[in-house]
């Protein structure tokens, strides 16, 4: 029973062991939780990446419309105007409703896309917006 259990320990060492004594099943584990942990986090990276590019876009089209209807309450006479900034190109049309209300068209577009026209309502006197959709 002796020399069966020293046949199957010499056949363990040369099979799970390799020369410098680490055990290659636990190492190849080790490193595939290694690999998979650096694949989760380079898609958590990117991801959080194309989100922060996304709200980027979002915000640059706020900000040139609001820049847009500070610019068009400038000059309230009825008029078109294009303003071309730094993220896009702000087209500005201005018509009166009344003597005292202006309505503002403001569409914004960049290389890729046309958004939808904005429309502010503002008191021409005052400078104040009434609505904005």
């Amino acid at each position: 029973m002796l020399k069966v259990n020293i046949i199957i320990t010499r056949k363990f060492n040369r099979k799970y062991l390799n020369e410098g004594g680490f055990l290659l099943p636990y190492s190849m584990l080790l490193f595939m939780i290694v690999i998979t942990a650096a694949v989760l986090s380079t898609s958590l990276f990117l991801s959080k990446y194309r989100y922060l590019v996304n709200m980027g876009e979002v915000y640059e089209r706020k900000v040139s419309i609001a820049h847009g209807a500070l610019l068009g309450m400038k000059d309230p006479v009825p008029a078109s105007v294009i303003h071309e900034g730094d993220f896009g190109e702000t087209e500005v049309v201005n018509s009166l409703l009344n003597e005292q209300e202006v309505l503002m068209e403001i569409t914004y577009q960049t290389d890729e896309k046309v958004f939808k026209p904005v429309s502010v309502v503002y008191n021409r006197e005052t400078k104040q917006i009434i609505d904005w959709k």
